[in-house]
């Protein structure tokens, strides 16, 4: 590291430290508030201890018998209230939610004579979450098991209201594209930034919560246009306990042929998973417990070649070593392997006779990390952290999997880009078969290799402060050190080419956050700062390297206002508004692949260094009611006007080829609405309704979109200035989650035998209407506009 980039990184730390001292991870906490009073009178009860009991953390009521705990972990806690003259209280099943308040109040009846016993009541929560400003769903981890397809953390997600799966199986919020979403794995950052997608396997099982905000999300979040989807894996017990389980899939396929149903075979997901967790014997001084978890997965269909497997391991320790004091330990290992069937690649070459020779792939990430939590005073908390994120990412041939490929025809090197004396007759030749007739012969293989890495270490603090029982203030910050590899061969026409490099790009973002709540209205009011220096140089005239020289990469930063309010109407009813700014860095594939490509090799997509911050300012207007005591209605409006989107256009002609370089230049907007209707778990019925109604248009659908349908597979360059439907413009989305559960003491029976309680069903149903699609005629040109027609 050269003098400057070691002043650039000093610079960065020194404008952290000046405007906000301290450095800030995902929240995993929420608050819990209430008052205390006399059952008689209602007055208020000054002086009354109240106990958080499973972290042990005490609290005295003010004046106006108000208490509260900030810094909370997010889950069920137990609650307890003692004063002398009146009788002790204990709540439990209390649940506190990430970065929300949970009221929890206690009415105390007068004694005359101490009583050794306490009252002990089982908490519920109020119907509606006042502080509630943005649009969020959230799922517990006793909601989680009444999910059938609580398979994956994409699976919970697509029940959500706002939410579109396309045909790719790919998850769009609010009509927002592929990988703009943000995911945080117990408060740290999970996302693979070379394709922006969630780079790490999330364990259902260790659910505690997770949600997603798809509109509105406080500054403490970035890097996301669309939505954050937050999890946060469940603390250990005071008491040892374990869970196994396993599921079974099956295939039912309708053969469209000829009408009828094919044989019910034993395929689809098929998976074993587990949990344990406990106090840790040598450690009890420190009040520590563990939780682990785990699953093995195999996902397989009725098709050949078209078989996963899937195995994740998580761990958590938690231990305090003094009463101020809480540290946690995590780590999280995945290992997935396997292949898809397919009839064709890229270019449309077609492996019907050849299906051994389709790729597999293998990707393993890991992730570790200590949190710890010092409470300086009843009113303030300092939370830091370290974490390590690392995935690894491999694309190539069965039989050559294990083989390191050059372009050079014939030649084999090891990992260090040494010849290693091999020599192999078939290997990294383009198939003249492949090429010629549009089918791979027997003895070809899918002509592409591709691994990437990437890992990064980020440090990261957060200072929260109740500087009065109406003002929450929070600061924040965190630098993260990126460390980028990249190595790609592809041989789909006569002229391979690939690229190799290593980067390291550095992030820091800042914040500050204000919450003031008071009865009648709840203000969430937040100002971020975003920092990227991709620590790169490049050459920005890409055609003529010979009379230019290289300029480094210019750091970019955005400041994002967020504000959020909510107005409790009454009991039953609120009203919320959010108005913000949100930005997202570059996918790093986007800034980096082809800086150093030969130009007559193949037809090149060139990165940009120099790509600024994609931009979304989002509108929305919110409504959350109890139409009955049962029956709570979430209704949301919003609005999103999007900016400088990746595009791909081409930047002039290189001899007689095209080149093609990624820009901002695309845009779009989104409108729509989301309802959800929530019969509340009371009896033995519960459910919900998510129904979304969304207008998604913009000029194209992916960053790539314009190279591969504009520059590499048509002589049409001119590339679309007008707003279309998005491919994944989906108008009409609903799900519907219905589930029945029979209580532990209930008895039945059923021809004279038996029927045990604890059991329940659970359906779920999901709709969408038809997603659009360009028509083409024989040829494969283009009649009318794009996306006009629907399925």
């Amino acid at each position: 590291m050269n003098i400057k980039k070691q002043l650039d990184h000093f610079t960065v730390i020194v404008l952290l430290v000046v405007f906000c001292p301290l450095i800030s991870f995902g929240s995993t906490t929420g608050k819990i508030a209430g008052v205390i009073e006399d059952a008689r009178n209602g007055m208020p009860i000054p002086g009354a201890t109240v106990l958080l009991e499973d972290i042990e953390l005490a609290t005295q009521t003010d004046v106006d018998g108000e208490y509260y705990f900030i810094n909370v972990p997010a889950g069920t806690h137990t609650i307890s209230v003692s004063i002398i003259g009146f009788q002790t209280v204990q709540k439990e099943n209390v649940r506190v939610l990430i970065d929300l308040t949970t009221p929890v109040d206690f009415e105390l009846e007068q004694v005359d004579i101490p009583l050794d016993r306490r009252v002990k009541v089982v908490a519920e929560r109020k119907p509606i979450q006042k502080d509630l400003t943005a649009t969020r769903s959230t799922i517990t981890s006793d909601q989680i098991s009444f999910i059938p397809n609580a398979l994956s953390v994409q699976s919970i997600i697509s029940n959500m209201a706002g939410t579109v799966i396309d045909d790719r199986d790919n998850l769009h919020i609010r009509g927002g594209r592929t990988g703009t979403v943000s995911y945080f794995y117990d408060g740290f950052s999970v996302q693979d930034p070379f394709f922006g997608t969630v780079g790490m396997r999330i364990v259902p099982e260790a659910l505690e919560e997770i949600n997603l905000t798809s509109g509105g999300f406080p500054a403490e979040y970035g890097e996301a246009l669309s939505g954050i989807v937050n999890a946060v894996t469940k603390e250990g017990t005071r008491s040892y306990h374990g869970k196994l389980g396993f599921y079974e899939g099956a295939t039912y396929p309708y053969n469209v042929y000829e009408g009828n149903w094919r044989d019910l075979t034993r395929t689809g997901i098929n998976g074993l998973n587990y949990n344990l967790s406990g106090p840790i014997p040598w450690l009890t001084g420190f009040k520590s417990t563990f939780f682990l978890a785990g699953e093995y997965i195999r996902n397989n269909s009725y098709l050949p070649h078209d078989d996963q497997k899937q195995y994740s391991q998580m761990g958590k320790l938690s231990l305090q070593p003094s009463p101020s004091l809480r540290l946690t330990l995590i780590g999280n290992y995945n290992r997935s392997k396997g292949e898809s069937y397919r009839h064709r690649d890229v270019n449309n070459r077609s492996y019907d006779f050849n299906q051994d020779g389709l790729p597999i792939y293998k990707k393993i990430s890991y992730l570790y990390g200590l949190k710890g939590s010092y409470q300086h005073s009843q009113k303030t908390i300092l939370d830091f952290s370290y974490n390590h994120f690392y995935t690894e990412t491999k694309f190539a041939p069965k039989h050559l999997f294990d083989t390191y490929w050059d372009q050079w025809p014939g030649y084999s090197e090891d990992a260090n880009g040494v010849y290693n004396g091999t020599i192999h007759e078939d290997n990294y030749q383009i198939s003249l078969d492949y090429f010629w007739t549009g089918f791979t012969a027997a003895n070809d293989f899918d002509p592409r290799y591709q691994k990437s890495t990437t890992d990064y270490d980020a440090i990261s603090m957060t200072l929260t402060s109740q500087i009065n029982k109406h003002n929450q203030l929070r600061f924040g910050s965190e630098y993260r050190l990126y460390d980028l590899f990249w190595d790609q061969k592809l041989f789909y026409n006569l002229e391979p080419y690939g690229e190799k490099y290593s980067q390291s790009p550095v992030y820091a973002m800042a914040y500050f956050q204000d919450k003031i709540e008071f009865e009648d209205f709840i203000i969430n009011a937040g100002l971020r700062y975003d920092y990227l220096n991709s620590e790169v140089s490049y050459w920005p005239e890409v055609l003529d390297t010979i009379n230019s020289s290289k300029v480094k990469a210019s750091a970019k930063t955005q400041i994002s206002p967020r504000l959020g309010i909510s107005h409790p109407i009454s009991d039953r009813s609120m009203i919320r508004f959010n108005y913000g700014y949100f930005f997202q860095i570059p996918n790093f594939a986007n800034m980096y692949t082809n800086l150093e490509a030969n130009l007559n090799s193949g037809l090149p997509l060139v990165g940009n260094p120099d790509l600024k911050a994609e931009k979304t300012i989002a509108y929305e207007l919110g409504l959350n009611h109890m139409l009955t005591d049962g029956i709570r209605l979430a209704a949301t409006v919003y609005y999103k006007d999007i900016k400088n989107l990746i595009s791909t256009r081409e930047i002039g002609l290189y001899g007689d080829s095209p080149i093609t370089q990624f820009v901002n230049e695309d845009y779009g907007s989104v409108k729509g609405i989301d309802v959800t209707i929530e019969k509340v778990a009371r009896g033995n019925f519960s459910g919900t309704l998510a129904y979304s109604y969304m207008i998604a248009k913009g000029n194209l659908s992916d960053p790539r979109e314009g190279y591969y349908n504009y520059i590499a597979n048509t002589t049409d360059t001119v590339m679309p200035v007008q707003e279309f439907p998005l491919a994944f413009d989906q108008r009409h989305t609903a799900t519907l989650n219905i589930s029945y559960r029979v209580p532990p003491d209930w008895e039945g029976n059923l021809f004279g035998m038996t029927i045990p309680g604890a059991w329940g069903i659970d359906l779920i149903g999901r709709y969408g209407s038809g997603l659009p699609y360009t028509v083409t005629n024989e040829l494969g040109e283009r009649e009318g506009g794009l996306n006009e027609a629907r399925l």
